[in-house]
């Protein structure tokens, strides 16, 4: 490990820092006394003594590989790429560039000028088997798949420590494009008159696994200190609900009354149940999906004040 000679600090380079699940990690990262390289493409609130900002773009090769060798990170947490489904369907060529060219040009910098790392990349559920060109239902889901496939072999190859981390539904304070998030929103725009007091979700009967992306964080952090090299591990909470149960949840959370609207004839939609190998580990979720909600809610009604 290449610490900081002058007072033993870790350090990890964290890729798409100025996202959702970027931002809680570098915060996490920082107040536990690593040493925080993020990388970012424009401007950034992230502020924190730990926190060093650094520009660069994962499609530009030449930058990555100045990233790595001026950083010597002991941990890279790559985050970045396109993580949406419905963008993935209009800018299916860009999701791959960002989602596969951009894990092979990370993944490139660090063969050649900081092998030693211990690369955490950041898949998703939502890939697919690539040996059944039947279960791609979308070109996030194939760029996803192609992304951990690809980070493994080349791993495999050059010798690299590389992790892979699927994450479900990550929920929690913040920016998010997340159901959660949306249906948080629009409640708090009802409780100031900004509104009609109605919520229509798609399908109240879809079952989801939402996971607090502080929880997330915390299960990067034990794979990083335990996770196996080319091994793949789920990050969920293992417990789906309905997205009735979670508009059940903010309707008492919530300072006015309103009506929950299904816009298809309820049909329930099951989510698979997936291996826990990270418990194995020693990881648990400590953020109760009640907890979740609520301070989803709280940042919507203080992001409206401001």
């Amino acid at each position: 490990m290449h610490t900081d000679l002058v007072n033993n600090t870790p350090k990890i380079l964290i890729t798409g820092a100025n996202g959702f699940t970027g931002q809680h990690a570098c915060t996490y990262f920082a107040e536990t006394g690593y040493k925080v390289y993020a990388l970012v493409r424009g401007d950034s609130s992230l502020s924190h003594p730990n926190i060093q900002l650094v520009r660069g773009d994962l499609t530009d090769r030449e930058a990555l590989q100045k990233v790595c060798a001026a950083a010597q990170p002991d941990f890279v947490l790559h985050l970045a790429g396109q993580n949406a489904v419905n963008t993935s369907w209009t800018k299916p060529i860009e999701t791959l560039e960002a989602n596969l060219l951009g894990t092979a040009y990370l993944l490139d910098a660090l063969r050649t000028e900081s092998s030693h790392s211990k690369v955490l990349v950041v898949g998703s559920i939502l890939k697919s088997d690539p040996a059944n060109i039947n279960s791609f239902v979308h070109p996030y889901g194939l760029s996803k798949t192609m992304q951990t496939l690809f980070a493994q072999v080349y791993a495999s190859f050059f010798t690299l420590d590389v992790v892979i981390a699927n994450p479900s539904n990550l929920i929690g304070p913040g920016h998010s494009a997340g159901v959660c998030t949306i249906l948080a929103k629009r409640i708090a725009q009802m409780e100031v008159g900004l509104e009609e007091p109605k919520l229509s979700v798609y399908n109240l009967l879809a079952k989801r696994d939402f996971l607090d992306v502080r929880d997330a964080v915390t299960a990067y952090d034990t794979l990083f200190k335990k996770g196996q090299t080319q091994q793949e591990y789920n990050v969920t909470s293992g417990s789906p609900v309905m997205l009735k149960e979670v508009t059940a949840i903010l309707h008492q959370l919530s300072t006015v009354d309103f009506d929950v609207i299904s816009e298809i004839e309820e049909k329930e939609i099951l989510s698979p149940i997936l291996p826990d190998a990270l418990k194995e580990l020693g990881w648990s979720r400590a953020v109760t999906l009640q907890q979740s909600l609520t301070d989803i809610l709280d940042f919507q009604r203080k992001s409206l004040k401001e």
